[in-house]
């Protein structure tokens, strides 16, 4: 029986994946770097500072990237602020584990002020037992640290415990951190995101009960 669910943020409960990419299109644009799309494909996941070393390299210091990571993101927050749905079926979900006292967690690679703004705005900041940000651990996914210090708060032992995520990176995290993961195909494909690692994979949270019990999981 499930008692603690950890979900990603960006592609696991808001399709926010389209603004961050025009964000980083305006953010280059801007700064004049040029076919920043081929450069992104050397990415390996971790948190806005990783990608944009992976496309600026070693040109600039590390102060100087992290000046430009908050330009990216106040991008960010400016085009996607109040347009911010969730995925389907998630705040239905949410409250059902809520009032079956399932602990809920958060562990995004995400800075706190794009998850307080995102959840905000859903008006469901202050439903989570623990928000672990990208901003605030020492590595991001693929590491495990973020879900482990989750599964620590929860008290909880990591078998008792699920992981919604729609990334590669995410799902290689899940594995490292020995918990089960559902993939969400917001941005890959199922064939991709059961090879990363995922137990099975949904759309979105409709019938989401159902969904579980196909593939032996449930609240």
């Amino acid at each position: 029986m499930i008692k603690g669910v950890i979900f990603d943020m960006d592609g696991t409960i808001v399709d926010s994946l389209p603004y961050h990419y025009k964000a980083w299109e305006k953010f280059f644009e801007e700064n004049k770097v040029e076919n920043f799309s081929e450069k992104l494909k050397d990415y390996k996941g971790g948190g806005t500072l990783d990608l944009l070393i992976t496309v600026l390299g070693n040109d600039y210091s590390k102060k100087e990237l992290e000046s430009m990571v908050d330009d990216k993101e106040i991008i960010f927050r400016s085009i996607y602020k109040n347009n911010v749905i969730p995925i389907k079926g998630f705040i239905q979900m949410l409250e059902s584990i809520k009032s079956q006292k399932i602990l809920v967690g958060l562990a995004s690679n995400a800075i706190r002020k794009n998850v307080k703004m995102i959840l905000n705005e859903l008006k469901i900041y202050n439903e989570f037992e623990s928000i672990i940000c990208g901003d605030e651990v020492k590595k991001g996914k693929p590491d495990p640290e973020m879900f482990n210090e989750t599964a620590r708060i929860f008290k909880l032992d990591k078998k008792d415990c699920l992981i919604f995520e729609d990334s590669i990176e995410g799902l290689q995290g899940a594995v490292n951190s020995g918990i089960d993961a559902i993939g969400v195909r917001s941005s890959s494909s199922d064939k991709i995101l059961i090879s990363a690692g995922a137990k099975g994979t949904i759309k979105n949270y409709l019938d989401i009960d159902l969904k579980l019990k196909k593939i032996g999981l449930s609240f």
